[in-house]
């Protein structure tokens, strides 16, 4: 058998190979799923920060880091149990968090009251604690939102363990996705036990549908 003949039959194999794969791409299968599940998984273990937000006049503060609030006992509403304020000073007493006090000319977040000079506290996370404060995207009523959040680890898809036949529902092509998925990388400062038990593989199920670019969840 000659070289050019093993040559050009070679090159025919991977473009029947490629054409292959090309018509398949939106066939349901382990790899598609655990792709697009890597994003959502990432942040199951966070946590929204919820407190009550002060904004400085004449600064745009975001929604994000630094949460600058106030030290007196906050009203009622977001944060009024003084729980997440307290977790950020004992993240700070690790190294996780800078908490820096000042006064300026503030008032809550989503208040009309005039601007009063106060003392305020504001948080935000040091290198080491970028990892574990960051913002997360959640659904809001009518839309996405970035929330500052606590994140006790890193989750990851251990498995795509098994998904329903494809039908169609409601205009849409739909698979039931059972997976299974743990936390890494937790937080230095949490207990062995409880980095264990992050560990350990858990079971979710989610649908998803087939879009333009492939298998995506389905949105809530």
């Amino acid at each position: 058998m000659s070289r050019s003949f093993m040559s050009a039959a070679v090159l025919l194999f991977a473009t029947a190979t490629g054409l292959s794969g090309c018509g398949n791409s939106k066939a349901p299968s382990k790899e598609a799923f655990a792709a697009a599940l890597g994003p959502v998984v990432r942040d199951v273990f966070c946590h929204p920060i919820d407190v009550m937000r002060y904004d400085i006049e004449g600064e745009s503060g975001g929604s994000g880091f630094p949460i600058v609030t106030s030290p007196r006992a906050p009203m009622a509403g977001p944060g009024s149990d003084g729980k997440a304020v307290a977790m950020l000073d004992g993240l700070a007493n690790v190294g996780l968090v800078t908490r820096t006090t000042f006064e300026k000319s503030a008032r809550w977040s989503g208040s009309t009251n005039a601007f009063v000079r106060q003392p305020l506290i504001s948080y935000a996370p040091t290198p080491k604690g970028a990892p574990y404060l960051h913002t997360v995207e959640r659904k809001a009523t009518n839309a996405m939102v970035s929330v500052p959040s606590f994140c006790l680890a890193k989750g990851e898809v251990v498995d795509v363990v098994r998904w329903t036949e494809p039908t169609d529902f409601a205009g849409h092509r739909v698979s039931q996705v059972t997976y299974t998925y743990h936390g890494v990388d937790p937080i230095p400062v949490m207990p062995p036990a409880e980095q264990a038990r992050i560990a350990e593989p858990k079971e979710s199920t989610m649908p998803f549908e087939l879009r333009s670019d492939g298998w995506r969840p389905l949105a809530r």
